[in-house]
């Protein structure tokens, strides 16, 4: 019964857990994916400030595990700068599988503020290499640059 609804969740989503992929997958570069900014599908009432980070395969499956870097770029702030830079989320991650056309996501939380970013600049676990697409206009955050607990993170990359 558990390998049917493994086998089931991997045809709704395309996304496998790695271990369970064929072997000798590459991981995947950063020129494979497509970036978008997205509202969740389902807000979480305890965590209204969310915005999806989506990666959309557009290259040959590869695998994929940890947090993305992301960066919000903005007006200079005269005490941090232009760019926030933001703390991973303390939760583990699974390496997974991405097939073409098929996205993973992770969960940007924050806390509303007066700084606006103008571009969100992500780039994917194991590369170097950045996306860039604009942030959503008029949405202020709050810069908790260095704070040890900020309300302001971002999640490890899921299936979608």
């Amino acid at each position: 019964m558990l390998a049917a609804s493994a086998f089931a969740a991997v045809v709704a989503t395309g996304i496998v857990p790695a271990a369970t992929s064929s072997a000798g997958l590459p991981a995947c570069a950063a020129a494979q994916f497509d970036l978008r900014i997205q509202k969740p599908k389902v807000d979480d009432p305890a965590r209204p400030h969310q915005y999806d980070v989506v990666l959309t395969n557009k290259g040959a499956a590869c695998t994929v595990q940890g947090f993305p870097g992301v960066d919000l770029t903005g007006p200079k702030d005269p005490t941090f700068g232009a760019t926030y830079s933001l703390p991973r989320q303390a939760v583990s991650a699974q390496p997974l599988t991405v097939q073409p056309r098929n996205a993973v996501v992770a969960i940007l939380t924050y806390q509303p503020g007066s700084w606006v970013p103008t571009t969100l600049v992500v780039t994917p676990p194991d590369t170097t290499a950045q996306l860039r697409v604009p942030w959503p206009s008029g949405v202020g955050v709050a810069r908790q640059d260095g704070a040890t607990h900020p309300g302001t993170y971002i999640g490890s990359l899921s299936p979608l």
